[in-house]
């Protein structure tokens, strides 16, 4: 086997080099139905299949309270070292961006933005934990965040 056909076997099973693939009307279908399908089911408000209490969930995994203080705290720091740390790599994007690496910029960038999700991810768990209360919104969260109390929504 030579050179080139090795490297078309193995871009292969990564890219789909198949001409007739791409231009073909059934295989636009299937992939428009697909993106429409995981769209819906992504924005849709569907109930939970299984409900669960936290106090349930405790039960279940026989969770003392001191580990759930503990593990709470965790959630905490952890999400506050994300912070840290995605704000000191914005601080590095800046400064490797006014020295013309740009490509270096938008890695440093969304390093950044992947560190405020996990942030993200670990504050909102320590804000279900605090709340002891499972499938907390994001508009709970939100709310939480705010000064400003509301008794209703705008």
């Amino acid at each position: 086997m030579g050179f080139w056909k090795t490297t078309r076997k193995i871009v292969g099973h990564v890219i789909d080099i198949r001409v007739d693939r791409w231009v073909d009307f059934e295989y636009h279908k299937k992939t428009l139905r697909y993106l429409r399908d995981e769209w819906k089911r992504l924005f849709s408000h569907q109930k939970p299949t299984r409900s669960e209490e936290f106090d349930e969930a405790v039960q279940r995994l026989s969770l003392t309270p001191d580990d759930l203080a503990t593990q709470t705290q965790r959630f905490r720091y952890l999400a506050w070292l994300f912070i840290v740390l995605s704000l000191a790599l914005l601080a590095y994007a800046c400064v490797i961006g006014s020295n013309g690496n740009w490509t270096g910029t938008i890695i440093s960038v969304s390093i950044a933005f992947y560190a405020l999700t996990l942030a993200f991810r670990f504050h909102f768990w320590y804000f279900q934990m605090s709340q002891r209360k499972l499938g907390c919104t994001v508009q709970e969260w939100m709310r939480s965040l705010s000064p400003i109390k509301r008794t209703k929504s705008l």
